[in-house]
Parts: structure tokens; C-alpha cells; sequence
């Protein structure tokens, strides 16, 4: 009996030890956060979680929401998070005490063991032994441990959310570029339509005697460089159509989209954050930062090696015969003597572990401060040379019509026609080409800035 006080008392001056922890305290790395650059005559506005529905597509949004369910990268990111929260599981246990039981069996004459008339009879004798053993958590070392398995955890977790703004940027990127090259499709056919009417006219002033044989020939090889665009465009549609189809998890052979027309499409407003609300908003660094701090709990469990162990716990036996039953309470501590230089080593490992993390998170920060950086000026820049280039497609099929007209009276060479219908072609793709850019800004605006992710 004074035994077991004794026992129970020194369990109860460990516990008060355990409170004991050797983790650093976690110190986020200081970055600089500058005013934006590229933002000063930007208009500040609210990044809504759903931002694609901004461009008032509903294509799109089903697109986005068949993405979200079927991707097949996001799927088995889903199974990573799984992985990395049984992990958790696993480095929890270890905060619980463990229970084990161990069953004997034992038959025949024991007459010879002189223990009881029962035993000499050769009854079987059946016994158990039951115990409950729990680690005193002295210095930390399986809190550090659990805590580390949960940063990583919230680190994978969070990884799965900047895979998930990739893959909508890359949807809806894909989504309006197989617009906008049926858009250019289209000038590409109503081009060659173009060749061909002014192929005719060549051939029927010819029959008059008023042009040569070279402008036919001439304008026969605009016809024939009119179909090869056509086919080409054609060949690039059918590519993007089927990278979209990858990425809302479809097969290429029964997809397509419906919608033809990319100027319907709302230009929405630029959504800007300010570069600190940034490293709250971005799950790229969110998740960098999880795994920042996941090294500097193992740092914890790497100096607690150094330190004694101590598991606690009672053992009942129980048995056939009642005298033989019995319930004990013990106790164990093993402390590491010599290793050989294996705990040192651990500790050198996560310390430079942990300096290493710390240098990515801050390029991880600095990338994102640059993307965010060029999102701006994208969305500036091309929205001037969209419109820029609107005007010289007007202009530049003004002058293809008059030049068409000049031609029929006779007033300008056949050469004037051609270098005007080939500077309405260029403008005129050039332009669609520039829409795109301004759309694909606006998207990149939103990922850079953690559109589609909230943190919680």
C-alpha cells in the first residue's frame, strides 16, 4: 500500500512537469509589404469566392462548378488531405494512454508445481494481464509531434485550395480563349469569302482586258493563304476545346462549347487587395506558412529526445485461481545515455529544415507580390491596347472598302487591294486576340489576388 502512494505520488509531481515544453516560439517572418505600383488609378473592390460569375456567363459557371466536382488532380488532392489528417490521427494517439491485454492458457497435471488441489486435478487454468500505460508528455515532445502533424495537415489542406484557384483561372482562361479563337475563326472564313469575291473580280476584268494574268495569279494565292489560316484557327480551336474538356474532367470526344459570341462576355471590374491582406488571402503562402510552423514544432520534438521518457500505468492479472489475480501500478524511465550522435543530427536536420522554410516562405511571398504586381499592369496595358486596336480595325476595314471600290473604277492598283485587305485581316485578329488578353487579365488578377478562397 505505501508502495502504490509512493507511486502515485511521484505521478503526481511528473504531471506537474508536463506542462514542460521545448518549442520555440513561432515568429513569422517579417517581409516588406510596399503600396502596389501598378494599382494607383485602379478602383478598389470587393474579390467575391464565386468572382467568374462576374463575367455573366453561364457556360462558365457550369463549367467552374463540373471542374470543382470531376478534376482529377483535385480529387487526389482531396485523397493527400485524407493522407495528411490520419497522419494527425497517428501523432495523437500518442497523447493517450495505451491499453494491452495479454491471455495465457495452460492445461494437464501440475501436480508436480504443488499449487492447489484444482491444478493437481488437471482443470486448464486460463489467465489475463491487462495493462494501461501513458507517457508523461514531460517536455513536449508528443505535443510537438501532434501539433507538427496538424500544421502539415492545414499546409496540405491549404495546398488543395491553391490548386483549386489554378485550375479555375486555367478554366476559365481556356474557357474564353476557345471564344475567342472561334471568334477569329469566323473573320478567318468571312477573309477567305472576302479572297474569293475579289478572286472573281479579277478573273471577270480580265475577261475585259483590263487587268493581267498576274492579278489573278495573285489573288489566287490569297485564296489559297486564306484557307490554310482558316485551317489552322480551326486546328488550335479543336486543341483548346479539348484541354478544356481535361479540365472539367470530361472526355474531349463528346465535348464542346455552345457559346460563340466573347464580346457578350461583362468586363468586370479589377479586384485589388492590399499587399498585407494578400499573405491572408493567397493559400499558396497560407500553406508555406503551415509548413513554416510544422518545422518549428519539430524542432520541439527534437530537443525533448534529449530529455527522459516516463510511462505510468496499472497492470491487472487476473486468473482462474482468485489468489492468484492481482493489480499492480508501475512505472518506467529511460533516459538516452549514449546515441552516437543521432539526436544531435536530428536536431542540426530540423533546425536547417526549419531556416529553409523560412527562405521559402519568403519567395513564396515575393511570387506572389510579383504576380500580383503584373496582374495590375496586365489589366492596365491591355486594356489600352484593346482599345487602341478596336480603332484600327475600324479603320483599317474603311479602307479595305474603299480600296475595293477604287479598284472596280480602275482608280488604284490590284497590289492597293491586297496590302488593304491583308492590314483588315491583321487588325481586325489582332483586336480579337487583344480581347482575350484583356479577359485573361482580369483572371489573373483574380488568382493573384486569392479570388475563389476565403480562409476561415
Amino acid at each position: 500500500m505505501n508502495s502504490f502512494r509512493r507511486i502515485t505520488a511521484i505521478s503526481t509531481a511528473l504531471v506537474f512537469l508536463s506542462g514542460c515544453s521545448l518549442t520555440p516560439d513561432y515568429q513569422r517572418p517579417e517581409i516588406e509589404t510596399p503600396a502596389w505600383r501598378g494599382a494607383q488609378s485602379i478602383q478598389n473592390a470587393e474579390i467575391a469566392a464565386d468572382w467568374w460569375t462576374n463575367f455573366e456567363s453561364a457556360e462558365l459557371i457550369a463549367l467552374m462548378g463540373r471542374a470543382l466536382d470531376n478534376n482529377n488532380n483535385l480529387q487526389a488532392s482531396l485523397q493527400r488531405i485524407e493522407q495528411a489528417r490520419a497522419d494527425l490521427k497517428i501523432a495523437g494517439a500518442s497523447l493517450l494512454p495505451s491499453a494491452d491485454v495479454t491471455a495465457s492458457y495452460m492445461s494437464g497435471s501440475t501436480q508436480a508445481m504443488n499449487i492447489t488441489d484444482m491444478r493437481n486435478k488437471g482443470i486448464p487454468e486460463y489467465t489475463a494481464d491487462i495493462g494501461i500505460s501513458y507517457e508523461l508528455d514531460l517536455f513536449g515532445a508528443n505535443r510537438a509531434k501532434a501539433g507538427a502533424a496538424e500544421d502539415r495537415l492545414l499546409s496540405v489542406a491549404y495546398k488543395h485550395d491553391a490548386l483549386a484557384l489554378v485550375i479555375m483561372g486555367d478554366v476559365a482562361q481556356n474557357y474564353f480563349n476557345v471564344l475567342n479563337l472561334k471568334e477569329r475563326v469566323r473573320i478567318a472564313n468571312d477573309n477567305l469569302q472576302a479572297t474569293q469575291d475579289l478572286l472573281k473580280v479579277a478573273k471577270a476584268r480580265f475577261q475585259t482586258g483590263a487587268r493581267t494574268q498576274l492579278d489573278i495569279t495573285r489573288q489566287e494565292t490569297q485564296v489559297a493563304r486564306a484557307k490554310a489560316a482558316v485551317t489552322a484557327l480551326e486546328q488550335e480551336l479543336a486543341l483548346a476545346q479539348n484541354a478544356l474538356a481535361v479540365l472539367v474532367g470530361d472526355p474531349p470526344q463528346s465535348f464542346n462549347v455552345s457559346e460563340n459570341n466573347i464580346n457578350g462576355l461583362r468586363l468586370p471590374s479589377p479586384a485589388v487587395l492590399q499587399p498585407t491582406a494578400l499573405l491572408e488571402r493567397r493559400p499558396d503562402v497560407k500553406s508555406m506558412e503551415a509548413m513554416l510552423k510544422a518545422a518549428n514544432a519539430d524542432i520541439g520534438a527534437a530537443r525533448a529526445a534529449f530529455y527522459p521518457s516516463v510511462n505510468i500505468g496499472p497492470s491487472l492479472l487476473l486468473a482462474a485461481n482468485p489468489s492468484a489475480s492481482d493489480l499492480t501500478l508501475a512505472g518506467s524511465v529511460i533516459a538516452p545515455i549514449f546515441q552516437g550522435g543521432r539526436l544531435d543530427g536530428n536536431l542540426d536536420r530540423v533546425t536547417a529544415r526549419q531556416k529553409e522554410l523560412a527562405e521559402n516562405y519568403q519567395q513564396t511571398v515575393l511570387v506572389a507580390f510579383q504576380e500580383a504586381e503584373n496582374a495590375l499592369t496586365k489589366v492596365q496595358k491591355t486594356l489600352e491596347r484593346e482599345n487602341a486596336l478596336r480603332q484600327a480595325a475600324t479603320k483599317a476595314r474603311e479602307a479595305y472598302d474603299i480600296a475595293k471600290n477604287q479598284y472596280s473604277l480602275s482608280v488604284i492598283e490590284f497590289q492597293d487591294v491586297l496590302d488593304s485587305q491583308r492590314m483588315m485581316l491583321e487588325s481586325e485578329d489582332q483586336y480579337e486576340h487583344a480581347r482575350y488578353e484583356t479577359l485573361a487579365a482580369r483572371i489573373e488578377l483574380f488568382k493573384a489576388m486569392g479570388g475563389g478562397w476565403k480562409k476561415e
